[in-house]
């Protein structure tokens, strides 16, 4: 346990000094830490991998870190007890881990965001997501959880127990409660087949529903004062694995979209005129490629450049329309981007806080570098996306407040009902939560 500790997270653009920092290794130390905190009248936060943009873990009372919850509980990989293949872990293990821990059995979840670095309950909490336009955001896999409630005790909650609160906690942003283990819906391990291929701005945003509808996993990235995009599409195959060598492997994901893209990043930082010229410069190496690999290594990147990040869910129908007022927005105020912005795609689901609650949706990324001036890019960014009722990511920056985003959601208020019902004291909020929550 420390005082006065400095917490900062991954991006570096969030950080706090929480009166008490702690970890737990079990469920009754997140108990004990949750009556402890009570105890004193504190508010208790929870912390995993920090990899959030936005201030969701930030407090200055008590903060508990679950990275030691880290281990595989049990697995059903013949989907004898359920009907489907699940395995249950404990809410601190990171993707990575858990990755590992499925390929060991023959297991994979059906779908990844493009980091792996995050605590699973981290990930559920703020809404994480991959892309494919008939694919949920990670917290659809979700089958059933364990949480530590305001009031130190430990409720198990599925669609069959406590039905409510799991409705309701799947993108929880730890408002309700402190998860401690999950129970996932996963799939037998696959093969992914990886195409990447350069486009020009108009021909994608023009063919945009059509490249969706044939593969089943498409984004791509757009390289803002150039006509460039890299649009990537992964879809199931029975091949085997192509054999990479290390160097190539280590040239393609590691050197190219860290090193020598930060190198740029950073002569953008020293000389922002130069920025248009540097965006050529990239696009000139938009090229060509297809690889297949295990499932995990094709969805996940390495990501060692620091930036921060701003994204939003429009329906999808208007992410052609919405990317071409974030065109003109950019040439029209004389902004220097040096970051490519990515577009993914998710389907509709019944979650309440969930960005794609009701509504099949295109999500709409942007990122500068860290050290870098953002806010009038994002605050520009932020006013077209809410001509589309855009829904801002939980995990990432916005400047939204609860009186904006209510009317987004229509199970807002559903929400809200349950949080005050399991936190009416506010114990696990903090001043994010009050800010778009309320």
């Amino acid at each position: 346990m420390a005082h006065n500790y400095r917490w900062r997270n991954w991006g570096r653009n969030q950080s706090c000094r929480p009166q008490v920092y702690e970890s737990a290794r079990s469920e009754l130390e997140v108990i004990a830490a949750v009556n402890r905190a009570r105890g004193r009248g504190q508010k208790i936060k929870v912390v995993g991998s920090g990899h959030s943009f936005s201030a969701v873990a930030c407090t200055d009372h008590h903060m508990l870190s679950i990275a030691g919850l880290d281990r595989v509980v049990a697995a059903d990989a013949s989907g004898e007890l359920t009907g489907e293949p699940t395995i249950s872990v404990e809410a601190g293990i990171t993707i990575a881990q858990l990755n590992q821990e499925l390929a060991s059995r023959g297991l994979a979840l059906a779908n990844l965001g493009d980091i792996a670095y995050q605590s699973i309950s981290g990930a559920i909490s703020t809404g994480t997501h991959g892309t494919g336009a008939n694919f949920g955001g990670l917290s659809t896999f979700v089958r059933s959880m364990e949480m530590v409630t305001a009031n130190g005790e430990l409720v198990r909650c599925s669609p069959v127990e406590e039905p409510e609160l799991f409705h309701c906690a799947r993108v929880g942003l730890g408002s309700l409660g402190i998860i401690t283990q999950l129970t996932l819906a996963v799939t037998p391990a696959f093969n992914l087949a990886h195409k990447e291929r350069r486009g020009e701005f108009h021909e994608v945003v023009q063919n945009l529903n059509q490249t969706i509808s044939e593969n089943e996993h498409f984004e791509f990235y757009w390289l803002p004062h150039t006509e460039a995009c890299s649009l990537l599409m992964n879809n199931r195959t029975e091949d085997a694995v192509l054999p990479r060598s290390a160097y190539r492997q280590w040239r393609n994901e590691v050197f190219y979209p860290n090193y020598f893209f930060g190198a740029l990043v950073t002569a953008g930082k020293l000389v922002p005129p130069l920025v248009p010229d540097i965006a050529r410069l990239v696009a000139s190496t938009v090229g060509s490629g297809r690889r297949v690999d295990r499932s995990d290594k094709v969805f996940i990147s390495t990501r060692l450049l620091r930036f921060v990040e701003m994204e939003y869910a429009i329906p999808q129908e208007n992410v052609s329309e919405a990317l071409l007022a974030i065109r003109d927005f950019i040439d029209d105020e004389g902004l220097r981007v040096s970051f490519p912005i990515e577009v993914r795609f998710v389907a509709s689901d019944d979650i309440p806080l969930s960005m794609a609650s009701g509504r099949a949706s295109g999500f709409i990324a942007v990122h500068m570098a860290r050290g870098t001036q953002f806010d009038r890019y994002f605050h520009g960014v932020e006013a077209i996306m809410n001509k589309f009722s855009g829904r801002p990511h939980w995990g990432k920056m916005h400047y939204q407040t609860a009186t904006a985003l209510a009317p987004r959601y229509p199970q807002w208020e559903r929400f809200r009902a349950l949080r005050h019902q399991m936190d009416p004291e506010r114990y696990f909020s903090n001043d994010y939560l009050d800010r778009v929550l309320g």
